[in-house]
């Protein structure tokens, strides 16, 4: 598996930000990878959406990030553990909390932050605010993280969205180029291939999902899809999570693998003989 240690989730408003970064969080943590979870749009705190039931004591990545400073130790008693997981967790502004209800603070804290994460899990996923101009947390997350995830939803206020935002990200450290881009939330009758082809071609699709739908409704998206009608979501899914996480010494091995299946049962049918 790669190192891939801060993955940032980016993309235009109701794109699917947090979906995505629950649905990789979770995969990670299948994996017995240590993951947390950074939400970290303070416009519309999302931990009592995802998570309506759960205790969070005080424990604000608000309040986290305007201390006078931050250990290891802080960072984990602000975590939120994720029911029914043993090794996910969330950093999440709380419920009602804005951008006026904690002093400021600097770009020195948010590479404290994360240089803090590396050594607290395998992975820090990072779901970012559309609006990074305003949020130093989401702006410092694409510029340090080590793969920028970007989703494109497949409607003409994407396009509008990416015209007007793209430009403010033109500083070579913030390394466009490498973005991963996904089309997200993909129905049959969307003119994706018209969005497509006006970012110059998106090969990473997620399709719609009822369930997954229901799932945001209900604050369930830290559960597994199980219906037949998301197994095109879960491939896809899947897909991804190969492009990000697997390398090239992980795809030889997997195929050795599945070359070895294949010649077992060969043997034993030419022993029979």
């Amino acid at each position: 598996m790669k190192n891939n240690k801060i993955i940032a989730i980016w993309g235009n408003p109701n794109s699917g930000k947090t979906t995505l970064s629950i649905k990789i969080s979770n995969e990670l943590a299948k994996k017995n990878k240590s993951v947390i979870l950074v939400m970290a749009d303070p416009y519309a705190p999302a931990i009592h959406t995802v998570l309506p039931f759960t205790e969070t004591k005080e424990q604000s990545l608000g309040a986290l990030l305007s201390s006078i400073q931050i250990s290891q130790e802080s960072i984990l008693k602000k975590c939120i553990p994720v029911p029914n997981t043993k090794n996910l967790s969330v950093l999440s502004y709380l419920h009602g909390e804005n951008l006026r209800t904690y002093a400021d603070y600097g770009k020195e804290r948010v590479l404290d932050l994360f240089i803090l994460l590396k050594h607290l899990a395998d992975h820090i996923i990072v779901d970012c605010s559309s609006q990074f101009h305003h949020d130093l947390l989401s702006r410092g997350a694409l510029e340090l993280s080590d793969q920028v995830i970007r989703l494109i939803s497949p409607d003409l206020k994407a396009i509008s969205f990416y015209d007007a935002s793209l430009p403010l990200l033109g500083e070579r450290k913030y390394n466009v180029a490498n973005h991963i881009t996904v089309l997200s939330n993909v129905k049959p009758e969307m003119p994706k291939d018209i969005i497509g082809n006006r970012f110059g071609g998106i090969k990473n699709e997620l399709d719609y999902s009822e369930e997954l739908e229901r799932q945001v409704l209900e604050a369930r998206l830290f559960e597994t899809l199980t219906d037949k009608k998301s197994q095109g979501y879960n491939k896809q899914l899947q897909s991804l999570m190969d492009n990000l996480f697997f390398g090239e010494d992980d795809h030889e091995e997997k195929e050795k693998k599945k070359e070895k299946k294949l010649k077992i049962p060969f043997l034993k049918k030419g022993s029979d003989a």
